[in-house]
């Protein structure tokens, strides 16, 4: 028998499955709201979504430290090596770079090697728990998005 895979990350599994479908299930929405490029398969445009959609943060609230935090600390990138390297990230505004941040806990946890010893203790409970904030501030702001993440397709 085989062991539990969550036995091999460092974010309880609770946290870890909702990141999953939520971060699923808002690709989902960027598509259908026609933030789509791709040719051969469709992918979601997160860089024209990031140039057009807003984000209000108040100052000082849970939001504003999830942003400043994965600004702050953003995940590392996974080199050919299988090393891990600081990679600057790349957008023109902090929304931009908070989007690229949460893409990159997303590919970390989804195609593995970022777990102890590769990352502290804590870090990617933090760095999931801040992203997760941020998706759910843009369904909350984000009429269109936030009703294609709501559609039902059966």
């Amino acid at each position: 028998m085989l062991p539990d895979p969550f036995t091999f990350i460092s974010v309880p599994k609770d946290l870890a499955c909702e990141f999953f479908a939520v971060f699923s299930r808002f690709e989902f929405a960027l598509k259908e709201a026609g933030f789509v490029k791709g040719e051969g398969r469709a992918s979601p445009d997160w860089k024209r979504f990031a140039r057009e959609f807003t984000l209000e943060v108040a100052q000082d609230s849970p939001l504003a430290v999830s942003l400043g935090y994965l600004l702050a600390y953003p995940p590392q990138i996974q080199a050919p090596n299988l090393k891990w390297k600081d990679v600057a990230l790349q957008g023109a505004t902090d929304r931009a770079k908070a989007l690229e941040s949460l893409q990159r806990v997303r590919n970390n946890l989804f195609h593995g090697g970022k777990h102890p010893p590769n990352s502290s203790p804590g870090r990617d409970t933090e760095l999931v728990t801040a992203s997760l904030a941020v998706l759910y501030a843009v369904l909350e702001q984000n009429e269109q998005i936030r009703s294609d993440y709501e559609t039902v397709l059966f």
